[in-house]
C-alpha cells in the first residue's frame, strides 16, 4: 500500500497524522476546501484536491488511484439533525464513492465515547452509526476507538490564559498524542493484521481532566497558564443565549461520565506503543 487520501486532513488530529503519514513514506492526498490554506499547515509532499463531502465529483477525485483511505470528520456545533453533517451524508457520500474506487482499506477515526453511548443525542448516535455503516460496507476497514488527544490542551481547552474544565470531571482517561496515534495509523495501513479489526486508542498513564491540566499548565512555559473550571449548571444556563455552548453541554457530561478502562495492549502490540506524555507535549508548545 503506497497511496492515501485522507479526508479531514486539516483538523487538529488530522494535521498530525498526515505528518505521519508522509514520514512513513505513504503518498498522501487530502480532499480539503482551501488549498492555499492547507499548504500553509501541511507537508509539502501532499497533493491537494479542493471539494468538500457534498461534492461526489471531489472525493472521486481524492480517491482515484488510492490504495487505502484515512477517514477522520466529526459533527460541530453548528450541524443539525436532519440534515446534512459530515458523519451522515457526508460519510454515505464517501462510502458510495469509495466502493466504486480502487481503496483496499479504510481506516477510521470512531470514539471510545460514542462506542459506550447508550444515550439518544443524535450527534453520538450518528457516530456510532458510522462504524455500523463502514462495516457493512463491503470494504476492509480498521476502526480506531480514541480516548482523549492532548491537542485539547491546544485546542477547545484553552481558553484565553485558562485550561477549561467543565463540571466535576472525576474519571481518569488514557491521553495521548496524534503524533503517536498517527504513527499507529502508518503502522495499520502497513499491515494486514489491521484488516476488519477495531482498535481501542489510549496513552500510558491515565489522569483526571484536572490533573492532566495541571500537568500540561506546569510544564507550558511559553505563556503563564492557569487551569479553570467552569460549573456545568452555568454552562447550561448559559447555554440558553449561546448556541455554542449547546453542543458542549449535551458533550460535556458524556465525557465527565465515562468510566475508561484499559484496553489499548492490543493496540500496542500490533501498531505500536505510545512514547509522548503530557509534560514531553507541553513542552514541546514552548
Amino acid at each position: 500500500m503506497k497511496k492515501i487520501a485522507v479526508i479531514g486532513a486539516t483538523g487538529m488530529i488530522g494535521i498530525p497524522v498526515v505528518k505521519e503519514l508522509v514520514k512513513a513514506g505513504f503518498e498522501v492526498t487530502a480532499l480539503v476546501r482551501d488549498i492555499n490554506k492547507a499548504k500553509q499547515i501541511l507537508p509539502n509532499e501532499i497533493k491537494f484536491v479542493k471539494g468538500d463531502l457534498k461534492d461526489k465529483t471531489s472525493i472521486e477525485e481524492a480517491l482515484k488511484n488510492a490504495d487505502g483511505l484515512y477517514i477522520n470528520i466529526s459533527t460541530g456545533p453548528t450541524d443539525k439533525e436532519n440534515e446534512f453533517s459530515p458523519e451522515t451524508t457526508g460519510l454515505d457520500n464517501i462510502l458510495e464513492v469509495a466502493k466504486k474506487s480502487s481503496v483496499k482499506q479504510v481506516i477510521y477515526l470512531a470514539s471510545v465515547l460514542a462506542r459506550n453511548y447508550t444515550g439518544d443525542w443524535w450527534v453520538m448516535k450518528a457516530k456510532k452509526e458510522c462504524v455500523i455503516k463502514i462495516q457493512k460496507s463491503g470494504l476492509s476497514y480498521t476502526v480506531f476507538y480514541p480516548s482523549n488527544f492532548m491537542e485539547n490542551f491546544t485546542g477547545g481547552m484553552k481558553q484565553g490564559k485558562k485550561i477549561m474544565t467543565i463540571g466535576n470531571p472525576i474519571h481518569k482517561l488514557w491521553w495521548i498524542a496524534a503524533e503517536d496515534f498517527g504513527r499507529q495509523v502508518a503502522n495499520a495501513f502497513k499491515t494486514e493484521k489491521s484488516l476488519n479489526k477495531e482498535y481501542v486508542v489510549q496513552g500510558n498513564e491515565p489522569f483526571t481532566m484536572k490533573e492532566a491540566a495541571a500537568i500540561y499548565v506546569k510544564n507550558y512555559t511559553k505563556e503563564k497558564l492557569n487551569v479553570g473550571n467552569l460549573p456545568m449548571g452555568i454552562v447550561k444556563f448559559l447555554s440558553i443565549f449561546m448556541s455554542p455552548l449547546k453542543f458542549i453541554a449535551k458533550f460535556s457530561p458524556i465525557l465527565n461520565n465515562n468510566i475508561e478502562t484499559f484496553e489499548a495492549q492490543n493496540t500496542w502490540d500490533e501498531l505500536g506503543k505510545p512514547q509522548i506524555t503530557i509534560e514531553k507535549f507541553a513542552k514541546q508548545q514552548n
